[in-house]
């Protein structure tokens, strides 16, 4: 709206004297009043401030239909051009700057700041009637040009709605009726989200909410709410599938439901790593694929009326009545958060929120680097520890593999040839009775060996399927081998005499390192599905079951993992990881939490680390494939 200048008004006192010399001029006549009141200002006071009426101002449309623009042409010369020259609507007779002066508001005001062209305004929010337009100097009320007079009629039908507000999910009704001359079969109403949409100018601006068409002179027009989100809108009436209003525009509300589902966290505090779980439940009717828990920092953020207010900072989708969803908070800072189980990809709440924070983890010193041998090791990618603290590597470059003392002691080296020659070795283990079991990557096989070096079997099949580039082995307490068969993204267990026993696959990708626990969980290096999954070490019950998840949706400053190569248990709990993108190896607790890194620089410093083991005394020993090496650390307990 223009500025508006401040009304003033003069008291004028009028006595004896001033009567009598108002008498003495009214005597004088006419002409001698004209040349009183024509008598000229200075020239510079009136180029400076009011260059009068010296524009033109015309529409070509002196009546125009409610919700149509009302377009005026408009010309000045140079000399009248300023920047805050505008033209002001207003409501005719009885306001407007008749005498140049400011009677009262303008309805509608648009700025002019050329000399000449056109102005265009929109009638939506003018009621039917008569209006005038002025054309008017420098944000003031001189006039540029005659004013220019002109009618908005009313739309010709009618448009009601029968409850204003309504709950979500309640049916909305409306209410209209037209002349017969208007009844076609493609008339319509739509509803839009207000303010900002829909034809308010009587053209398409974007798509509706949802329509219905209807065919009547009269009738009403009933419409589900249960899919649109709590807000304002607006519904037209409109003619033959166009955006020509027949009735003036009708506003209403949804108001949200009262939430019927529920949301619960597991947790209501975690330490940034761990997973945080949520357990929901919802009505049949209101099951949807779209259906989404987010989370989102507390306070300030989230859709708390209902409506989006910022994006979450992750979520997942829920496509069931009820069952849980979990979530990484890897990638969430130390703080408050909040979860929403929302509708349809929406923001309509399906439960209450549910607050939960997430707090800083305790540093832990990463291991430190003690010593480095295997000199002669041609590209070193798998590593154990036996009960004698003894370090077996493979040595995929020679197709061998070789046992060291825990002080890097060349012991044996192990290279066969017939049904025992290996092709590009990768991982390795040991059972109790000192058997050794290598995955023979290149022959898509795993080869079991005794303690001396001699052939026993080879596992090329599980549950008819044969292996593929297997990447992972290890055997637990009751002596069941576990393999990670890379290329067919599954871990395979078979009994002590080599009995297929079952397939794990549940979330993985491409299952490559494993490791045991004391319980017989499975932690798997996964470096997810053609590059393109999650690169994480998943849990796996015994079963299959996955119960956990570490390094994944994380920054590699916060434990990110990029196509981890080996995980390593050791008896405190705590989870060892090779990161060969990075060129280093993590510390994670098994329940998430990152804790350090280490091996990216100094005297310890990895290439392309691959594998990883813990021996029972607590050091740490590394693949370095890149350096053709195997590097000790120090855990920072044993300091």
């Amino acid at each position: 709206m223009a500025i508006q200048l401040p009304r003033v008004r003069h008291r004028v006192r009028t006595g004896l004297a001033t009567l009598l010399a108002l008498l003495v001029l009214a005597a004088l006549g006419s002409a001698s009043a004209t040349a009183a009141t024509s008598t000229p200002r200075p020239a510079t006071a009136v180029a400076a401030t009011t260059p009068g009426v010296v524009g033109t101002l015309s529409t070509s449309s002196s009546s125009v239909l409610e919700g149509q623009p009302v377009t005026f042409d408009y010309s000045l010369p140079a000399s009248a051009v300023v920047s805050n020259n505008w033209i002001g609507i207003y409501s005719n007779p009885g306001c407007g700057p008749v005498s140049q002066v400011e009677d009262c508001a303008s309805t509608a005001y648009n700025w002019v700041t050329n000399g000449s062209g056109t102005s265009s305004f929109s009638t939506s929010g003018l009621a039917p009637g008569s209006y005038i337009a002025y054309f008017l100097y420098a944000n003031g009320y001189t006039w540029l040009a005659q004013p220019v007079p002109f009618t908005v009629t009313a739309a010709p039908g009618t448009l009601s709605v029968q409850n204003a507000v309504v709950t979500q999910g309640q049916s909305l009704s409306f209410s209209y009726s037209l002349p017969a001359a208007k009844v076609l079969s493609n008339n319509w109403i739509g509803l839009y989200s207000n303010p900002g949409n829909g034809p308010v100018d009587q053209v398409y601006v974007g798509a509706s909410t949802t329509y219905n068409w209807v065919a009547d002179a009269s009738g009403t027009s009933t419409f589900s709410t249960a899919h649109l989100a709590p807000g304002k809108y607006v519904a037209y009436l409109l003619y033959d599938n166009g955006y020509t209003w027949l009735a003036a525009p009708v506003t209403f509300t949804v108001q949200p439901a009262a939430p019927t589902g529920t949301l619960t966290a597991e947790e209501s505090t975690v330490q940034q790593g761990q997973q945080i779980t949520f357990d929901y439940g919802i009505p049949a009717g209101q099951v949807n694929s779209e259906n989404w828990v987010g989370l989102y920092a507390n306070p300030g953020c989230g859709p708390v009326d209902q409506v989006s207010v910022c994006g979450s900072t992750t979520y997942n989708w829920v496509t069931n009545a009820s069952g849980s969803t979990t979530f990484s908070t890897g990638s969430l800072a130390p703080g408050n958060y909040i979860a929403y189980f929302l509708y349809d990809n929406g923001y309509t709440w399906l439960a209450k929120p549910v607050t939960f924070t997430v707090t800083a983890v305790p540093p832990v010193a990463p291991p430190t680097f003690k010593a480095a041998f295997g000199t002669g090791l041609g590209d070193p990618q798998g590593i154990a520890v036996d009960a004698k603290n003894d370090v077996w590597v493979t040595d995929s470059g020679r197709n061998r593999y070789q046992e060291y003392s825990g002080t890097g002691r060349l012991l044996h080296s192990f290279s066969r040839s017939g049904v025992g020659r290996l092709n590009g070795p990768t991982a390795i283990t040991l059972d109790r009775a000192g058997n050794v079991y290598v995955a023979d990557t290149g022959d898509n096989r795993v080869v079991e060996y005794t303690a001396k070096g001699a052939f026993v079997r080879q596992y090329t099949t599980g549950g008819g399927t044969a292996l593929s580039r297997p990447q992972g082995v290890a055997v637990d307490t009751a002596g069941d081998l576990f393999v990670g068969d890379t290329g067919n993204s599954r871990v395979l267990e078979f009994g002590p005499t080599g009995a297929y026993l079952k397939s794990l696959t549940s979330g993985l990708g491409r299952p490559e390192g494993l490791s045991l626990d004391a319980s017989g969980d499975v932690y798997v290096a996964d470096s997810g599905l053609d590059d393109a999954g999650p690169d994480q070490v998943i849990e796996l019950s015994p079963s299959g079951t996955v119960l956990d998840r570490v390094g994944g949706s994380t920054s590699s400053s916060l434990g990110g993992l990029s196509n981890p190569g080996d995980v390593a248990l050791d008896a405190s709990g705590h989870l060892f990881v090779t990161d060969p993108d990075f060129s280093m190896a993590m510390e994670f607790n098994t329940d998430g939490p990152y804790l350090n890194e280490f091996g990216a620089v100094g005297s310890g410093e990895l290439a392309n680390a691959m594998a990883i083991a813990v021996a029972p005394d607590g050091q740490i020993y590394v693949a370095d494939s890149g350096n053709g090496r195997v590097v000790e650390f120090t855990p920072a307990s044993a300091g």
